[in-house]
């Protein structure tokens, strides 16, 4: 389960289709979030209902990362003055678009770690390091980061990288992603991607620990399309980290 979670999937947006708002009752029409057709009778079908499109154009970055001072001794000694830093993050929408992943494949490793010590912040220039591109988002924005301490030993931290970049690639919610982009807004396959996204953080996490990572948070988070994206900074407090998310 995420230490830091903002929203719900179950929020996202959708609205009923031109051809229901002329034969149905007026009622389903309000309708607009995938937990209500999770609740809907078979009176109206789920493919009578699409995504929702945001008004704007929407990205998502991270602006700063502070690790908490307090927790130095909780964690074992693992915030000190040699603390090598990085985070990995997949960012989606239901517009059938691949997942946005950080790092990518092939990434130069000393571009990903942040070298830090507990107490002090370390913030980004411009909007930060992009998680998801600015684009039109249909259904709403959903978000993963995991926040990882560096074994400094390990020599093949690149390939690690490279590894957990394929599975994010090779995941089951890239197929999803597609699917339901073709077929509508079944609430079932919503629910599935959901479960897909937490057993890739699964996957994601065995493959880092085995090499010796060391986990500090998780952030996990959901934007819905038809709410007002205000540009700026959303602060979040987890277990031993402090994140800023520029929205932009």
């Amino acid at each position: 389960m995420a230490l830091i979670r903002a929203g719900s999937i179950d929020d996202f947006a959708v609205e009923a289709r031109a051809s229901l708002k002329l034969e149905e009752d007026i009622s389903w029409t309000k309708m607009n979030k995938i937990s209500e057709i999770r609740e809907m009778t078979r009176a109206v079908e789920p493919t009578a209902f699409e995504f929702a499109t945001s008004t704007e154009e929407r990205g998502l970055g991270i602006k700063s990362l502070l690790l908490e001072k307090d927790f130095d001794g909780i964690l074992g000694g693992l915030f000190d003055s040699n603390n090598e830093i990085y985070f990995v993050a997949w960012a989606w929408d239901l517009s059938g678009e691949p997942v946005y992943q950080y790092p990518g494949k092939d990434v130069n490793t000393e571009d990903v770690i942040i070298p830090m010590k507990s107490g002090v912040l370390r913030e980004f220039i411009g909007e930060g390091i992009n998680l998801f591109p600015k684009r039109l988002v249909k259904g709403g924005l959903g978000v993963r980061i995991q926040i990882w301490e560096s074994d400094k030993k390990s020599r093949d931290f690149g390939e690690v990288l490279t590894q957990v970049a394929d599975s994010i690639k090779k995941s089951e919610i890239n197929d999803l992603l597609s699917l339901i982009a073709l077929t509508g807004a079944p609430a079932a396959t919503i629910s599935t991607i959901a479960k897909a996204s937490l057993e890739l953080a699964g996957i994601i996490g065995a493959i880092l620990t085995a090499n010796s990572n060391d986990y500090v948070d998780f952030f996990e988070g959901y934007y819905s399309a038809d709410k007002q994206w205000n540009t700026g900074l959303d602060n979040y407090n987890g277990f031993a980290s402090a994140i800023s998310l520029e929205k932009f």
